[in-house]
């Protein structure tokens, strides 16, 4: 069994490593060749003084602890893409048997064996090692090659025994975060449940969307620094925010499609449907909402949030036509982003408002039945409601 296994491992991992690295090996080999045997000097160099220039990155290497230092930490580097290889290949559905015989042996046998196998991945940069430490030895520097050395094969025996406890660990139901576990008794609306969704697996792009918001807002108060108090520029910064938020509105369609596809047969109006997505967003934009009400009077950022809620409402509905992708949508955003950029040059910004809203609500209605599939559904079931008719008249005439 072990020998076969030996096999198995190798082939797995190691040249698997190999395979999936050689451009890198290639490269760094090369250029290590390169400049060992075909550097130029700058200037007249002694014939007795070539040798050492020659190899002067590979003495520096063992007599300088700088550069030593450097070696060890490109040396730790190498040893994490292993680790991350190997636990890549752990993690595929066909490396599974290894769970069940690999690790029948005694953990002893199986350290042994990914000690080995990490040897084998480390066959390039122990060529350039003991390469280095030969040198090394003939120029005098006995300690600093040494250590190099046994700095190696502790990576190794370090990297072998992390395999070995990772491969061995029982899988482990994952804890709910904290978020989960504090709104575990909470009554949830379901035109809320998008923003726990957010805030529970989508915390990356929801951070990115605020840094993406904040650069806008900072870039357009910068570009027009003397027209801060410019309800127009307001509008243009309020409708930045808003495209800066499309990932989330795109999101959330996939979150609608995916887990609330049931949504159109719950006795819900198509109005409190329409409207009803919009606390989703009036939790996402709080930092932007505050920030409106703390830095401008009510009524105006009554009206910036009003514009930027209808705008939302637009964009969002736009995303039921009919086979819409994203490079559509995208397209779509940006065209309607220089119509409102040129009403509110115009100063026809407030007119947006009313005019968003309406065209979101003729694009919801036309198509928000057949985007959720229910007229699908509906003629299925007069389908069914057909035959069963069809069924009970023959069996009266029977």
């Amino acid at each position: 069994m072990f020998p076969l296994s030996n096999v198995a491992l190798r082939k797995i991992f190691v040249d698997g490593f190999y395979r999936t690295h050689a451009g890198m090996l290639v490269f760094v080999f090369v250029m290590l060749i390169s400049y060992c045997l075909f550097i130029n000097t700058l200037g007249t160099v002694m014939p007795d003084q070539i040798d050492f220039w020659q190899f002067f990155f590979t003495i520096s290497l063992v007599s300088n602890p700088l550069i030593m230092a450097f070696y060890l930490v490109a040396s730790v580097l190498y040893a994490y893409k292993s680790l991350k290889y190997v636990f890549n290949q752990l993690a595929l559905p066909q490396q599974e048997f290894l769970y069940y015989s690999f690790t029948s042996s005694s953990k002893k046998q199986q350290f042994l064996r990914w000690c080995a196998v990490l040897a084998y991945i480390f066959i390039p940069v122990w060529c350039y090692t003991l390469y280095a430490i030969m040198i090394g030895l003939v120029f005098g520097f006995y300690l600093i090659s040494i250590g190099i050395l046994f700095f190696q094969l502790m990576l190794i025996i370090a990297g072998a025994y992390i395999i070995l406890k990772e491969s061995n660990r029982l899988i482990e139901s994952s804890k709910p975060n904290w978020l989960i576990r504090v709104s575990r008794k909470w009554n949830k609306p379901v035109f809320l449940l998008y923003s726990f969704q957010v805030f529970n697996q989508s915390k990356l792009a929801y951070l990115l969307t605020k840094m993406l918001s904040w650069v806008l807002i900072s870039s357009v108060f910068m570009l027009f620094s003397d027209l801060e108090d410019n309800f127009r520029l307001l509008m243009l910064i309020t409708s930045c925010i808003v495209v800066a938020h499309v990932v989330l509105i795109y999101q959330e369609k996939i979150f609608n499609d995916r887990y609330l596809s049931f949504l159109p047969n719950f006795p819900f109006s198509r109005v409190k449907v329409f409207f009803g997505f919009c606390l989703n967003y009036l939790i996402l934009l709080l930092p932007e909402i505050c920030w409106m009400t703390t830095r401008f009077g009510s009524l105006i950022s009554l009206e910036l949030v009003a514009f930027a809620f209808s705008a939302i409402l637009l964009f969002r509905n736009l995303l039921l036509l009919n086979e819409i992708q994203v490079k559509g949508f995208l397209t779509g955003v940006f065209c309607l982003f220089f119509l409102f950029y040129v009403f509110i040059m115009f100063g026809l910004g407030l007119m947006l408002i009313p005019l968003n809203i309406v065209v979101a609500w003729l694009v919801f209605k036309r198509n928000y039945l057949n985007d959720n599939g229910l007229g699908i559904y509906c003629d299925e079931f007069a389908k069914c409601r057909h035959f069963e008719r069809s069924a009970t008249q023959s069996r009266n005439l029977s």
